[in-house]
């Protein structure tokens, strides 16, 4: 029999999230063992032993539901963030957070601003909830601010603002986004999404939580995926006027966050020795592969965050050809490619594959 429930028309225009290719996959295709994975951002050193500890620790209360409120992870985090637990959105990643946000304030015919490229969740966002995505070209790598303000209109509703931005790595300052801010209406929700807030070293760079007193159409967004190495757990979150936050709590699905997810970000908050010894390695080897690509001659953009964007004219050749030497790199068009800063080894393997790669020869076969 044929299928006949009818469903929404735009669905079947929405293009799936295609993640980096995993490593299994790639050592199944080509035969390869021992491949290494720089294509998704991740955290090479994995999270911090004692997150690891309390999830040992954790595991004999899996056949227990999840603490629906997140009370304890919200009372550190509200420690830590100097900031009132009634402001705080938990959400599974903050990828979940990304779309419910949507999900409040989009009706069919609103319009969506969001950088491009930038992450790819917005427009899908913007589909999803058959609003109208508007992409605004970055400037020279980056948010073009004043071009956002240009483009608000009466049918705007949400502004997406990615910072540091993937997959360029760049970032705006305080100054840009509150002159932004002060512009755009009162009515249009802003989420700045600072999925790699820790990673940034910049002095310009700022603690926008400061922001939403003065603009209470403004959520700050973070997670714990990246910096704090939970990506496999999903959790992230989110600062957001009291009223905001309330609605979220009523429109969110029960048990949003698991329970082993909410004991390791906890455990995670409190190793903040384990998060600067991840972010020395991500400074010293995101130092050691721009310098390389200088030497190179190849174009790259500075990076604020654990990825670098670069260019190169036969970008899906020489990912190709990476692929066989065993290192996954995430495509970026065909004439980009992102690389994910990883371990002292996993770049020195980058490096040497990408040598080949670039030489007459075409690296490995």
């Amino acid at each position: 029999m044929t299928f006949q429930v009818r469903l929404r028309p735009h669905l079947s225009q929405l293009t799936p999230y295609v993640p980096g290719k995993p490593i299994e996959e790639v050592e199944r295709e080509l035969g390869l063992t021992g491949v290494d994975k720089l294509a998704s951002n991740e955290n090479p050193l994995g999270p911090s032993p004692l997150v690891l500890e309390r999830l040992r620790e954790s595991l004999s209360q899996i056949h227990r539901y999840p603490d629906g409120s997140a009370y304890y992870l919200k009372r550190d985090l509200a420690a830590h963030l100097k900031l009132g637990t009634d402001r705080l959105l938990i959400g599974n990643g903050s990828n979940e957070l990304l779309v419910l946000l949507a999900q409040a304030v989009l009706a069919p015919g609103d319009e969506v601003l969001y950088a491009e490229p930038s992450f790819v969740v917005y427009p899908l966002a913007a589909q999803l909830f058959e609003a109208a995505g508007v992409p605004i070209p970055l400037k020279d790598g980056a948010h073009d601010l004043k071009a956002f303000a240009d483009a608000l209109g009466p049918k705007t509703r949400l502004v997406y603002i990615c910072n540091p931005n993937n997959p360029t790595g760049s970032m705006v300052s305080l100054l840009a986004v509150e002159a932004f801010l002060r512009i755009c209406p009162p009515t249009v929700l802003v989420v700045l999404d600072e999925a790699y807030y820790e990673y940034v070293d910049e002095k310009t760079y700022f603690e926008s939580a400061r922001l939403l007193d003065d603009y209470p159409n403004l959520v700050v967004l973070r997670t714990f995926s990246k910096v704090y190495g939970l990506a496999g757990l999903r959790i992230g979150y989110g600062m957001a006027h009291p009223s905001l936050s309330d609605v979220f709590q009523r429109a969110r699905q029960p048990f949003n966050v698991n329970s082993l997810a909410l004991a390791a970000a906890r455990a995670a908050l409190q190793d903040q020795a384990h998060v600067e010894k991840v972010r020395r390695l991500n400074r010293d080897m995101r130092n050691q592969i721009q310098a390389a690509f200088q030497k190179k001659g190849l174009p790259f953009i500075a990076s604020h965050a654990n990825f670098i964007y670069f260019n190169l004219p036969d970008a899906p050749g020489v990912y190709a050809k990476l692929l066989r030497q065993g290192v996954i790199l995430r495509p970026m068009g065909p004439q980009a490619l992102r690389v994910t800063t990883g371990t002292e080894r996993e770049t020195e393997k980058f490096l040497g594959a990408l040598e080949r790669a670039l030489s007459p020869v075409g690296g490995a076969a």
